[in-house]
């Protein structure tokens, strides 16, 4: 839609006011910013669609990733690629996967992922990223060897988007709705992916830096898996409210977390009565992996 078009006056109009507030479809952008400077690194912007939930046993029916040129700063550039692979399942896709995403067993039959070509495509990047990494990378990493050593991020849980852009909920529609005023095919692979790269690059915070600026900056600090051992019952709702989560296999409650953040939480540990805490010091490739759980 021309800037100049009938319907873009009247949504400027209409965005003037203080009743109404217009959203756009999204138009994904090959372009972010140029031209591309000489210490540019790759990124990949990736997202899955499955089976289920189970992030242990759940298929992908359907992958799309963007690699983008991106500074240190968190601006991006040219977008390298932009992918979309379905892909056939052994098992079913129930009624209430295809009431999220489309997609029907018909759809995706006959289809596979290519993943030599998609191994062209992200082995030279430096970094990849998922609105929910905890979910899509211990699922990639049971398709294929080349997620296992990667540096992820995740823009779910490493944008503090509550106090940076005062925003309550951290769906990525409502992200877009509230912070970028647009609105896209959401849950569908690669239109999730471009509505997150839209995302990441939008100003926020009183600084107005790009939202993967403050992304980088959490995948730069150093991570150690605390594991609550010998926490009392007692102080299970504490844990829970400070991020812990219950480890069934290991019956324990743990967190990742910073290690300039590690010695205060140690010292409330210690000061509700769970003197012998563990501490499992990550590499920057165990984020959101299933080694970090």
């Amino acid at each position: 839609m021309s800037e100049s078009s009938p319907l873009a006056l009247c949504a400027e109009q209409l965005n003037q006011s203080d009743d109404y507030q217009v959203l756009a479809r999204l138009q994904p952008k090959t372009v972010f910013n140029e031209p591309t400077p000489n210490n540019c690194h790759r990124i990949c912007i990736i997202d899955t669609e499955t089976t289920g939930l189970d992030t242990e046993n759940c298929e992908i029916i359907e992958l799309g990733y963007q690699v983008i040129e991106f500074d240190s700063s968190g601006h991006f550039y040219r977008v390298l690629c932009a992918k979309n692979f379905l892909n056939e399942p052994e098992g079913e896709i129930s009624a209430e996967v295809t009431r999220v995403t489309g997609l029907t067993l018909n759809d995706v039959q006959g289809h596979q992922i290519p993943w030599e070509e998609v191994e062209v495509d992200i082995a030279p990047v430096q970094l990849c990223v998922a609105h929910n990494a905890g979910f899509d990378r211990p699922i990639l990493e049971r398709y294929h060897d080349l997620f296992i050593n990667k540096i992820w991020g995740c823009s779910v849980a490493q944008i503090d988007w509550t106090n940076l852009a005062d925003v309550g909920s951290k769906s990525q529609e409502f992200l877009c709705w509230k912070i970028g005023q647009f609105f896209y095919s959401a849950h569908r692979a690669l239109d999730d992916v471009q509505a997150l790269c839209q995302l990441l690059s939008l100003p926020i915070s009183d600084s107005q830096q790009p939202a993967l600026s403050f992304l980088l900056h959490a995948v730069r600090q150093s991570k150690s898996l605390l594991k609550a051992s010998g926490a009392p019952f007692d102080i299970k709702d504490d844990l829970r409210s400070r991020g812990y989560r219950w480890n069934v296999s290991e019956r324990v409650w743990q967190k990742v977390m910073e290690d300039a953040l590690l010695q205060d939480e140690l010292a409330w540990l210690i000061e509700h009565n769970t003197p012998n805490p563990t501490v499992v010091k990550l590499s920057a490739t165990d984020s959101f992996s299933v080694r970090a759980k």
